[in-house]
């Protein structure tokens, strides 16, 4: 099934290739101000904090007798549309072209609702009326590297490869039928796409990334789509320690035919984050 419009995604990446372009500008012109004012980001950073998330997923469980039921997670198993939960960032620059960074966060949820048609998950028939216990659980890591080919005393403009790595736990009980249904896949997207960095001012560093991936061939078990776009503001109030935050907006679709795991999950979130840095 087609992911959303794409809008999100474009809008981000012009934001973010005009703030590049615009970046570069103003670093000319502040060339001649002592380096020392304009000091990049740090090599080293670590981020903790919470992130608030409105969050839309869909899955589709197929079975051995054909395909499952596509499934709105939030509008027929009534889960969440917003979560929130705690996410570490770590950013390490390695060579003055070459960076990684690292993200961890995880989300669980569960809900009980009432059946308002048959639905198939897998091989079992869940179904109208049966009332379904679910727990939905979604862990995420996401791992990028960076390759900056524009370096300016404010500015650095480069690549990313990386991928969003997916861990799912699902669970569906039913009463009184006493049907349940376990799964727990995982699954890597990858993207690739533009990342910049940009000293505001002394203290203040502006970065970001935009990306996008696609991988759908005909007669294939494996079809990928995924595009993200995040864009990050940090102040270092005091040495090594400050304050940030981040916007970032992530969508993906993966569907597999395997012996492993048969079907389809698509999972699309908005989300901002406040966060206490500490950098070297």
């Amino acid at each position: 099934m087609p992911m959303r419009s794409n809008k999100g995604l474009m809008i981000g990446a012009v934001v973010l290739a005009v703030i590049g372009f615009n970046a570069a500008a103003w670093s000319q012109e502040e060339a001649d101000k002592p380096a020392k004012a304009w000091q990049k980001k740090p090599n080293f950073s670590i981020r903790l904090g919470s992130i608030f998330s409105d969050v839309s997923n869909q899955f589709r469980i197929d079975g051995a007798d054909g395909e499952g039921t596509l499934i709105d997670a939030q509008d027929i198993l009534n889960l969440p549309k917003s979560g929130t939960a705690l996410r570490g960032k770590g950013d390490f620059r390695v060579a003055k072209w070459f960076g990684v960074e690292v993200e961890y966060y995880r989300i669980a949820d569960s809900s009980t609702s009432v059946l308002d048609r048959d639905i198939t998950v897998g091989d079992e028939v869940f179904p109208v009326n049966e009332t379904v216990s679910t727990s939905f659980t979604r862990s995420f890591l996401d791992t990028s590297l960076k390759f900056y080919f524009i370096h300016k005393p404010r500015l650095d403009l480069g690549l990313f490869l990386g991928a969003n790595i997916h861990f799912i736990d699902l669970t569906m009980d039913a009463d009184p039928s006493g049907l349940s249904v376990a799964e727990n896949p995982w699954y890597p997207v990858p993207s690739i796409g533009a990342t910049f960095s940009y000293s505001l001012g002394p203290r203040w560093y502006l970065y970001g990334k935009a990306g996008y991936f696609y991988y759908m061939v005909q007669d294939s078990d494996l079809k990928l789509d995924s595009a993200r776009f995040d864009i990050n503001m940090d102040y270092y109030f005091w040495k090594s320690l400050g304050v940030g935050v981040t916007y970032e907006y992530i969508k993906s679709s993966f569907e597999k035919n395997s012996t492993e795991f048969a079907g389809m999950i698509s999972n699309r979130s908005s989300s901002i984050q406040v966060y206490l840095a500490v950098g070297f």
